[in-house]
């Protein structure tokens, strides 16, 4: 009887040991998941910060911005190219293209203004909302602006990334150093 009683104890004791562990285990995968793909954001942020920093000098104007899209000069494979990242809200994609110059220079010596998206690669996925803004300093109001949609031939003084996902939103904001 002594016998019975004390293996009924140790049982529950081991079950209560047992599920106290592999709680603890599933809690802790969820939160490196959660880490691993947070890391992946901020590693995707991270290059479209390199890239925009680094925008090539170009004596033709390739710098075009909107909410939803951005465009700018820079290096892809040691290419000169024109370096375009849009969001499609249709299937909550973060696209990046980079078209060569000598495929995007019409007759003229003038740049083709129209990027086409089926070119695009897919550079972040599952993105709820990406938005661009550009910072202007307006000599008018003698302060620094926001702008959603970038109308001028010069580049801005910074340019920000806002990426919203399911868990949360994230903001980049670049400084241009040939603005």
């Amino acid at each position: 009887m002594e016998f019975l009683i004390a293996v009924s104890i140790f049982s529950v004791v081991i079950i209560a040991i047992y599920s106290t562990f592999s709680g603890g285990m599933s809690v802790f995968r969820k939160v490196i998941n959660v880490d691993l793909s947070q890391q992946k954001v901020l590693l995707k942020i991270e290059r479209f910060a390199r890239e925009v920093r680094q925008e090539a000098p170009c004596s033709k104007p390739l710098f075009f911005g909107s909410k939803t899209r951005v465009s700018f000069s820079g290096f892809s494979d040691f290419i000169p190219s024109r370096i375009t990242y849009y969001y499609d809200s249709q299937v909550n994609t973060l696209f990046r293209i980079a078209q060569p110059l000598p495929e995007i220079t019409l007759p003229g010596g003038s740049i083709d203004p129209e990027v086409e998206p089926r070119s695009g690669s897919v550079f972040l996925k599952r993105v709820k909302e990406a938005k661009f803004a550009y910072l202007f300093l307006d000599l008018k109001k003698n302060d620094y602006v926001w702008l959603e949609e970038w109308p001028y031939d010069y580049l801005p003084v910074a340019v920000k990334l806002i990426i919203s996902d399911d868990r949360q939103e994230y903001v980049k904001i670049v400084f241009l150093p040939r603005a």
